[in-house]
This record gives C-alpha cells, sequence and structure tokens, in this order.
C-alpha cells in the first residue's frame, strides 16, 4: 500500500453529491389531495432514489439514503399535502397521503481520523425550477431547509476536545472493525422544510379553517386563477393551486462534503 503523506492528504477533499430528494411537490398533475368541498382522493408515485458511493483514497461516503424521519423506512419525497388529523372544515384532507415535510439522510463516512468538517449545500439545478421554488419561498408557502442558502452549511466540525454539531446533524464515531487504525463515522442529518408566514407557520388545512381573519375568504375551487397584482382577491382554492403549480415537480439535490483537517 503506498504511504499517504499529510501534506497529499490535505489537497484532497470528497464530495457525495445525489438527488437525495425526489420530485418535491403535491401530485404529478391535479390538485392533489386539497378538498375545498367535497372528499376525493389521489395518488403519489414516489421517484425512485439512486445514490451512488464516491470514493477517495482517504475518506469514503457509503450508503448514503433518505429515510422517513425517525424511522429506518427508506423513502425520497416531500408531501405538501393537508396534515393529517385535518378531516372536517372546508380544507382538509381528501386522500390518503398526508403533509410529510421531513427526511432523514443517513450514511457513513469511512477513514474519518483526519476528518476536519463536514458540509452540506442543497441547491435546484433547474434554472426553471429553481425560479418556480425561490417564489414559493417569497410569497411565504414555505420554509426551505437550512442548506438552500448561497454558502455552504456547517455540519461538523473538529474541535480540541469535541467537535462542534449542527443541532441537525447527530454523528458518532468509532473504531473500524475491519481495518486496523482506521475510524468510522456513522452520521445522520434531518433534512427538512416548514410552512411559510402566508399561512401562519402552519399547514394551510388548518390555518384557513381556524384563523379568524380569513374568515371572509371565498373558498374558491381548484380553478380559480391567481390574481398576482391584486393578491388580496385571491380565494383559498387560487392560494393552495399556485403553491401547487410552483412546488410540483422541483427536484433538490444535496451535496456533502468532508474536508480533511
Amino acid at each position: 500500500m503506498s504511504k499517504i503523506t499529510r501534506r497529499s492528504y490535505k489537497r484532497k477533499k470528497i464530495i457525495m453529491g445525489a438527488s437525495l430528494f425526489g420530485a418535491v411537490g403535491l401530485v404529478s398533475t391535479g390538485f392533489a389531495a386539497w378538498v375545498l368541498s367535497a372528499p376525493t382522493s389521489t395518488t403519489v408515485d414516489p421517484t425512485n432514489l439512486k445514490v451512488g458511493d464516491v470514493t477517495d483514497k482517504n475518506m469514503e461516503f457509503k450508503d448514503v439514503k433518505t429515510y422517513k424521519t425517525g424511522t429506518d423506512t427508506e423513502y425520497d419525497k416531500y408531501h405538501f399535502e393537508p396534515a393529517a388529523e385535518d378531516k372536517s372544515g372546508r380544507v382538509r384532507l381528501g386522500g390518503e397521503q398526508a403533509e410529510s415535510l421531513k427526511l432523514d439522510v443517513k450514511g457513513q463516512l469511512l477513514r474519518v481520523q483526519n476528518l476536519g468538517n463536514i458540509q452540506g449545500i442543497i441547491t435546484v439545478e433547474n434554472p426553471t425550477q429553481k425560479a418556480n421554488f425561490d417564489l414559493a419561498i417569497e410569497r411565504g408557502y414555505i420554509v426551505a431547509p437550512e442548506a438552500y442558502k448561497s454558502s455552504e452549511t456547517a455540519l461538523w466540525t473538529k474541535g480540541t476536545t469535541q467537535p462542534t454539531l449542527n443541532e441537525n446533524f447527530t454523528a458518532t464515531i468509532a473504531d473500524d472493525a475491519q481495518v486496523a487504525g482506521d475510524k468510522v463515522m456513522t452520521f445522520k442529518y434531518e433534512v427538512f422544510f416548514s410552512w411559510g408566514t402566508a399561512f401562519g407557520g402552519k399547514n394551510p388545512s388548518v390555518y384557513f379553517d381556524e384563523e379568524p381573519q380569513y374568515s371572509g375568504i371565498e373558498t374558491g375551487t381548484p380553478d380559480d386563477a391567481f390574481d398576482e397584482q391584486h393578491p388580496e382577491n385571491n380565494t383559498v382554492g387560487a392560494i393552495l393551486k399556485n403553491m401547487h403549480d410552483l412546488l410540483d415537480g422541483v427536484s433538490l439535490t444535496l451535496t456533502l462534503t468532508a474536508n480533511p483537517d
């Protein structure tokens, strides 16, 4: 085996980039599971997730996958749907798929004995999708995950006594049972959305039923046109349809970068 000097090691970094998240949206067509007048249902077909391992002479990401938060069930899709418990009122759940705004990214990083830091960034590569996604954020429909910004988000940083951890990133380091002297990190990063200010930080199905100041807004239908010039004229149906149109089909890419110290 060739010897890896500290100097050559410091020149290297490993990047794991993959479309960890499938299509972010309500459904592929139609008006999803939002019910404005009578019960209805819809089917959401999750996009298959494929994550390729990236190998470096020094560090190596392994078995990086996404899961439903708090479980070991692999999943690759967010759902901006009505709240699961909301089955009454003028806006309510009509299908089986309810709100799902969290995913856990879990995996391992091998040979981390000289790891300096781990950073993450979420991007939208398609320009049209990015414009729609940013507009949904601007209109207060959603709050994007923390790593969706212009610079990378620090997830793990080596410290003199203990590492500095992002509150949404957990990790443990142990000796590699297969290779003496090597250490392995097992990590989990919770990547989540929140509802935006347009809905008071609540699911719209709850917000439009509970907020008294919106009692005067007409319910409308999913076919109502969204009025950009006079937003006060929009019906509940127009607002939800606009949110759906902006988010449906958006694909996010999470890139994790492990740098040596």
